[in-house]
């Protein structure tokens, strides 16, 4: 069952017992979602793909035409391929899995709208457009996209995000490397949009006045959350020297950009919480999408647990004193829920 509390609840946690107790509620319901979701757990091997280059969008005049018009023709195919891979990343066998647990019969149309955005994404891309331009062209779609199977459940969530990320290397392992370079930068924009709640925090923010404490905390943090999770990253990483996931060890840039970019996903959610003054971002999606991805992508929770840690930390020692005690229930909710009392009880 969920768990959150009312604004005015929230706003009154003035007492140590008020916020255990809503830190007790949170961990009993994290207990009891992890034992549920760990016994469906499988552990299979992914890779991400990574290219870090500056490069020019307007290059190969002569051959983008051709190379856009064998993707598009190949889109359906690279869709049934994809969902394949998910289906074995989260250890499913689509052909044998029961519909009635994940309304697969909707599944047809996650595929379809995953090969629609790439239509679309294709189509920017055989103009010219710069890939800032999705913002533009695509963000508020890809977001209502998002909204609309993350308010179904998380895995159906998962089952996006995964469509999308492998579709997209299916794609650009069709290219040449130096097609990769340019359309990497395409497929990374809309894939950010996916995995990020962003457009979540943005349409919370505009609802709160410019004098609004959790705003102005919000504002403080997302100014400075990419140099905070280079931060916290190099702190993890000198923590856990050996370490190796299935994309390699902490100092490999693959390895090194996802985590960064899960550290910023983390920081996200503590503003989502933060502006709607609920535990609800991080119950409905955040958890539970790290208990269904995290054990196949072999991301150990001591790892998490050290970056919740350093990341406390961080906070901190950068934002005001002020700002920090906005997010600070949602950071002592966050470190219990992943604690060992959780997430190692099976």
């Amino acid at each position: 069952m969920m768990f959150s509390k009312t604004p005015e609840q929230l706003n009154s946690m003035s007492s140590s017992s008020d916020r255990r107790e809503m830190t007790l509620m949170a961990v009993r319901w994290a207990q009891k979602y992890y034992e549920k979701a760990a016994a469906h757990s499988s552990h299979n091997s992914t890779h991400f793909f990574l290219e870090n280059h500056e490069v020019d969008v307007t290059e190969f005049h002569e051959d983008r035409s051709r190379i856009v018009a064998e993707l598009m023709k190949n889109l359906n195919l690279l869709g049934t391929l994809a969902w394949n891979k998910v289906g074995t990343i989260l250890g499913i066998d689509w052909n044998q899995y029961p519909v009635n647990k994940l309304a697969l019969k909707h599944t047809a149309t996650l595929i379809e709208d995953v090969g629609n955005l790439y239509h679309q994404t294709l189509e920017v891309f055989a103009q010219y457009e710069y890939p800032y331009r999705l913002s533009v062209s695509l963000g508020r779609e890809t977001i209502k996209l998002r909204r609309k199977y993350s308010q179904a459940e998380p895995l159906m969530l998962v089952l996006l995000q995964l469509q999308f990320h492998y579709m997209g290397r299916m794609l650009l392992e069709w290219m040449s490397m130096k097609e990769r370079t340019v359309f990497f930068l395409y497929f990374k924009t809309l894939e950010d949009y996916l995995y990020s709640p962003l457009g979540e925090v943005n349409d919370l923010a505009a609802k709160h006045l410019s004098n609004s404490p959790a705003l102005i905390a919000v504002q403080q943090l997302l100014s400075s959350f990419t140099t905070i999770a280079h931060q916290v990253y190099h702190k993890v990483h000198d923590l856990n020297v050996g370490y190796r996931s299935i994309s390699g060890d902490l100092k490999n840039h693959i390895l090194q950009y996802s985590s960064t970019r899960d550290i910023e996903l983390f920081q996200i959610y503590l503003c989502w919480c933060a502006l709607e003054n609920s535990l609800r971002p991080i119950q409905q999606e955040l958890f539970p999408v790290c208990v269904i991805l995290y054990p196949r992508l072999h991301i150990s929770w001591k790892l998490t647990q050290d970056m919740l840690n350093a990341l406390s930390e961080e906070l901190e020692k950068r934002l005001l004193p002020q700002n920090f005690e906005i997010f600070s229930p949602y950071l002592q909710v966050l470190t219990e829920i992943f604690s060992d009392q959780v997430v190692q009880t099976v």
